[in-house]
């Protein structure tokens, strides 16, 4: 067991209903990644799924959760939604609707604050350790 699947399952424990799925969605996405490096690579994933236009909303503020079917679409073919799924043992929709409240969030923190491009690509300042990343976002998400 990771430190992100003891975050996780810590977070669904302590955390009531979606903002404990949304902690432990966060949480594998972090694990699925590798850390908050991998971030970048997700980023790409949407820009060559034809879903940069959401990476610049997020970047740009608007975080608001977005449909769960275009996170799905921007996430084809990387397997991120169905490893969250195993991670977490939450069904592949649960996770892709979490995803559409974490991954608007993940992206406006880290790209706002210099970590990471639009283009993911990494920017002046270096990454965050993936576990204060995840309490920034559970903070907010409360």
């Amino acid at each position: 067991m990771s430190v992100f699947d003891s975050f996780a399952n810590l977070a669904k424990g302590a955390l009531s209903g979606e903002a404990g799925n949304h902690a432990a969605v966060a949480s594998g996405l972090l694990d699925h990644l590798g850390g908050a490096g991998g971030v970048g690579n997700l980023i790409q994933s949407f820009n060559q799924n034809g879903a940069g236009g959401l990476i610049q909303q997020f970047a740009n503020g608007q975080t608001g959760a977005v449909d769960p079917n275009a996170i799905e679409q921007a996430l084809q073919g990387t397997g991120i939604i169905d490893g969250i799924a195993q991670r977490t043992g939450m069904s592949p929709d649960m996770v892709k609707s979490s995803l559409a409240t974490v991954v608007p969030l993940l992206v406006n923190h880290l790209t706002a604050n210099g970590h990471v491009t639009t283009d993911g690509q990494p920017a002046q300042n270096p990454m965050p350790e993936a576990g204060s990343l995840v309490q920034s976002l559970i903070g907010k998400l409360l």
